[in-house]
């Protein structure tokens, strides 16, 4: 049993990490004064890596929203501290100042505060960015699902995704760090809803992210999506780039060749044409692998070769179209995740 001594120390100690992260992030706010552009970004910087404890300098980071040179970094910061800078950003829009409302609507996204006008506001301001979506410098999921552009409609219904709204690539890629709420149904229980997004048509493709995604090689989904729109593939990689896991499915087919790593076994269905042998390795020998393997066993550059690698995307890739948002229940509204998002 916890004892009384155990649970003053812990509250001492969660009140002295409470006092440094405040303590931190008012130097921080400090330098934020400084003349020079070096040390404002690096105070930015430092204020991004503190995360929600860096809420007490918000007010020093909001004129920075206005700033050409800052802007990015200060967008970063409220990030970071998440559904904590929310209210202040609805208190910018109410109150001003004027010139940092337009930046405020921006990062508030769709969340369930925002007033009817602005949410109005907000819309506008999507439609306007989709005329000249421009990829963010930002990295992608570790997971998502491609399937091709021209019958990429039918995936909606295929994966259970309701009220799709538009959205641009930097409203997707900041999305993903809250893309699961929890709502109250009707009769009080609780539900989970989460947040898919939807690429533009990306060099013939439709990539799909999100957490809700994962592993659906494993629960029929993917044949779904195959059976919905000609193909359907499922990509994978861990942050560290030791698991790997992808996987093709075809319509009248099902899943016609995946690898796993850690799998027993890890290979499923027979090299397609595409794939290098086994023989290929400099080291290979018989029995050295299981016999319907190949030497593509990383996802990133499985995608590449025949849909497209995230990393990979840049100012000259093809694209086409806009993005969307849309939600594995209908009418919650898209208000409900927390966070800020990023246009």
């Amino acid at each position: 049993m916890e004892n009384r001594t155990e649970r003053h120390s812990n509250g001492g100690n969660a009140a002295t990490e409470a006092a440094a992260g405040a303590g931190a992030a008012a130097e921080a706010a400090a330098r934020l004064e400084d003349p020079s552009p070096e040390v404002r970004g690096a105070a930015l910087a430092a204020l991004r890596g503190l995360g929600p404890a860096a809420l007490p300098a918000l007010a020093a980071v909001l004129p920075f929203l206005g700033e050409r040179r800052e802007e990015h970094s200060a967008c970063r910061v409220l990030e970071a501290m998440g559904p904590a800078a929310v209210p202040e950003l609805l208190a910018v829009r109410a109150d001003g100042p004027g010139r940092l409302r337009r930046h405020a609507l921006a990062h508030l996204g769709g969340c369930a505060g925002l007033p009817a006008r602005d949410r109005a506001a907000l819309e506008r301001l999507v439609r306007v960015k989709l005329l000249d979506d421009l990829l963010p410098d930002e990295t992608w999921d570790f997971h998502w699902v491609a399937v091709p552009g021209d019958g990429y409609e039918a995936a909606f219904e295929a994966l259970g995704l309701h009220d799709r709204t538009p959205a641009t690539l930097a409203m997707g890629l900041s999305g993903r760090v809250y893309d699961e709420a929890v709502v109250a149904r009707p009769d009080g229980t609780d539900l989970t809803v989460h947040r898919v997004f939807v690429t533009p048509e990306i060099a013939g493709w439709r990539l799909f992210f999100g957490t809700v995604l994962v592993n659906c090689p494993d629960d029929g989904r993917l044949e779904r999506l195959a059976e919905a729109c000609g193909q359907a593939h499922y990509y994978f990689r861990d942050c560290y780039e030791d698991c790997h896991h992808w996987a093709i499915a075809e319509r009248g087919r099902g899943v016609v060749r995946s690898f796993q790593t850690y799998r027993e076994p890890a290979w499923t269905g027979e090299p397609l044409p595409w794939e290098e042998p086994q023989t290929e390795d400099p080291l290979w020998e018989p029995g050295m692998f299981e016999p319907n393997a190949s030497l593509e066993s990383d996802s990133r550059a499985v995608a590449e070769r025949v849909t497209v690698d995230p990393e990979d995307i840049d100012g000259d890739t093809p694209m086409t179209g806009h993005g969307w948002f849309a939600l594995t229940a209908p009418g919650v509204g898209h208000g409900v995740f927390p966070g800020v998002l990023s246009i």
